[in-house]
């Protein structure tokens, strides 16, 4: 279709574009716009029967989490990536495995937990020991408890996998059931205790946003294998002090 008349005072804004517009009056050049499905607009010139783009442009759009407070427009080619990062995004449970496919708003997180898990023990104050019993047992396991200090709640995860034959891992982190702004402010150190050893690992907490895989996968967690753990084991029982504070 035609440009429209209002088009004409933005190009002649373009210095660029002056000495074109000016020889188009005299030339019979037209002006035109080629809309593309949902990908902007492109604004052509006609100059002796050939078509010559001048311009594309290229409208924002909403996060289809507006709804929940995003206030961002972005280009549809970031659209996705911001939206798997997004704040406002619906929280998922916490819980490491994927049998729980429960989502909700951040309030809505712990009264799910209390309900669907009621298995996890919550321990109150900034420093307590994380009992994960038998630690032997065979094949992928995950131990989970919670930590209330400082007016919030932390998730506590051992998660042992085996990543080939024969060869298994520990991973422990700390995840805060808040936002990653909120997780700034605080700091955790994990410690195994044993004789005349002592392992530790001091990080800041995780959102759960994050979760314990992304943890995992950039090894921001403590990480020792089954002959550490059994250097520090108790008749198979693994005692980990866990530290919050405030930065």
């Amino acid at each position: 279709m035609l440009c429209p008349a209002s088009c004409l005072p933005l190009l002649r804004e373009m210095a660029q574009w002056r000495c074109l517009l000016g020889w188009h009056r005299h030339h019979g050049v037209s002006t035109g716009v080629t809309a593309g499905a949902g990908l902007g607009s492109e604004v052509r010139v006609v100059v002796g029967g050939t078509t010559r783009p001048i311009c594309r442009t290229n409208p924002q759009q909403g996060s289809k989490y507006a709804s929940a407070g995003c206030l961002l427009s972005l280009h549809h080619s970031e659209k996705p990536e911001h939206e798997e990062v997004c704040e406002f995004r619906p929280y998922t449970c916490p819980c490491p495995g994927a049998s729980c496919k429960w989502q909700g708003s951040l309030e809505a997180v712990m009264p799910h937990l209390m309900h669907a898990h009621k298995s996890i023990t919550t321990l109150q104050g900034e420093d307590i020991v994380f009992l994960a019993t038998d630690i032997n047992l065979p094949g992928a396991v995950d131990w989970v408890m919670m930590q209330s200090c400082f007016g919030h709640h932390f998730m506590l995860v051992l998660e042992k996998q085996e990543k080939y034959e024969g060869h298994q891992q520990f991973f422990a982190v700390v995840l805060l059931i808040g936002t990653r702004k909120q997780a700034e402010n605080f700091a955790y150190r994990l410690e195994l205790n044993g004789n005349r050893r002592r392992l530790t690992w001091e990080a800041t907490p995780r959102s759960i946003h994050d979760g314990v895989a992304a943890a995992i996968m950039n090894s921001d967690c403590l990480v020792f294998d089954t002959s550490i753990a059994h250097l520090f084991a108790d008749n198979g029982n693994l005692g980990i002090n866990v530290t919050i504070s405030m930065c």
